[in-house]
């Protein structure tokens, strides 16, 4: 893995400007691009914000191939409007996001239709990372040392997260967001030395100048992909990523104590009180943490702990190999007996040769479980299973319901 000189801090550098505590909250109604414009323009403008740089890395979250409307990852709309703000600044926007480990970049890449989105809205696609830059952070306590692509130094660190659970650190939104920019290697150190403590230190060596949180469909209950989608209808946006976080916090109803990572970022950073601008958006939502036992958090810790020694002597990952057995995670299985075979998860599959119908079996090894079956099946013919905490997939006209998205109003 070819590296830099190491360096200890990435992003905006130096002494924090009076306004980085400023966090804005808009209620989006029909139109999303027109608030992320108006939320970057209430903090500066992206003049001010890339200040002479000519490239703007966008970091959105695309854990997985589901849609932005479970909740799961970022509105593409809303990349769109930030990447058309770039361009009008004169700079480049440049998209760089790896899914979960388990999950296949161009897979993911395809079931969400990103090659042509990028295309349509002129965005580079950072496909190949060529050169990784070692960051060491000051003060970093258990995560010492980190790689992200070599294209941030010199680049305008835009971070685009979504507002949602998580079932290992609570919650994912602005400060979480930041790991999918590292390789699996060092993704693995996070969830063996403790992921909560390494959130904090990733914060420490990287700080994006812009951060803006979808909110117009985030996810409760067991996320990051398999949670109830929650209709909040706002963005957040502010430069400080605990900032950001703490007035999520609010607007979705969780004690930040209550997080590990928020604990730790406040006890450590020092207290964040974000000044809120924008508008009076106030309280949306309840939102469930996830309930998870003792024995999966041991589970997982184990997956990645017994990980080092496999890759060394193959290469390979464990948590991938047990993702395409069916071991562990969610999987869809059609039963045998409510299906017709009238071929719409066929149809709706974006990936060849995942579904068989002559089998009525899917072929674990290529789904990625996006779940568009389970969504297009007018019988309810495919259950979803897994280790995950996964949910029923969300209500449609078909299927007769399960799961199927809250909606929150002011206050509820």
């Amino acid at each position: 893995m070819p590296t830099r000189t190491p360096i200890t801090q990435l992003g905006v550098t130096g002494i924090p400007p009076p306004h980085a505590l400023q966090v804005v909250t808009l209620h989006i109604g029909n139109d999303i691009e027109d608030a992320t414009r108006r939320a970057v323009e209430l903090l500066g403008g992206m003049h001010s914000l890339l200040d002479g740089r000519r490239v703007a890395v966008l970091k959105p979250n695309f854990v997985a191939g589901r849609s932005s409307q479970t909740g799961a990852t970022t509105n593409l709309r809303l990349i769109a409007a930030v990447a058309e703000a770039v361009h009008a600044a004169g700079a480049e926007p440049v998209l760089c996001e790896f899914p979960g480990t388990e999950f296949d970049y161009e897979a993911t890449y395809t079931i969400l239709g990103l090659e042509e989105f990028c295309r349509r809205h002129e965005i580079r696609i950072l496909r190949q990372v060529d050169r990784w830059l070692e960051v060491r952070p000051d003060g970093a306590r258990r995560l010492k040392r980190f790689h992200v692509p070599a294209e941030l130094a010199d680049g305008c660190f835009i971070n685009l997260p979504v507002l949602k659970t998580h079932v290992v650190s609570g919650m994912s939104v602005a400060m979480k967001n930041l790991m999918g920019l590292l390789p699996r290697r060092d993704r693995r150190t996070m969830h063996t030395l403790g992921i909560q403590q390494c959130i904090v230190d990733l914060n420490r060596g990287i700080r994006p100048a812009l951060n803006i949180v979808d909110g117009s469909v985030g996810q409760d209950g067991n996320g990051p992909l398999y949670g109830r989608a929650a209709n909040l209808g706002v963005i957040v946006a502010g430069r400080d990523t605990l900032a950001v976080d703490l007035a999520c916090c609010q607007l979705c109803g969780v004690d930040p104590l209550t997080i590990g990572h928020w604990r730790l970022g406040q006890a450590q950073f020092g207290e964040c009180h974000p000044q809120v601008i924008g508008e009076s958006v106030g309280r949306l939502a309840s939102f469930a943490l996830p309930k998870v036992s003792a024995l999966y958090r041991f589970a997982f810790w184990l997956m990645y702990a017994l990980d080092y020694p496999l890759h060394w002597l193959t290469g390979d990952d464990l948590c991938t190999i047990l993702f395409k057995t069916g071991m562990v995670g969610t999987r869809p299985r059609i039963i045998d007996s409510a299906c017709t075979r009238c071929g719409k998860c066929v149809d709706a599959c974006p990936l060849p040769e995942a579904i068989d119908l002559h089998s009525l079996r899917v072929n674990l090894r290529t789904c990625q479980r996006c779940l568009l079956c389970v969504e297009a099946c007018p019988e309810g013919a495919i259950a979803v299973a897994g280790m995950s905490g996964a949910q029923k997939a969300p209500a449609t006209a078909g299927a007769g319901g399960a799961g199927g998205k809250r909606s929150y109003g002011a206050d509820q």
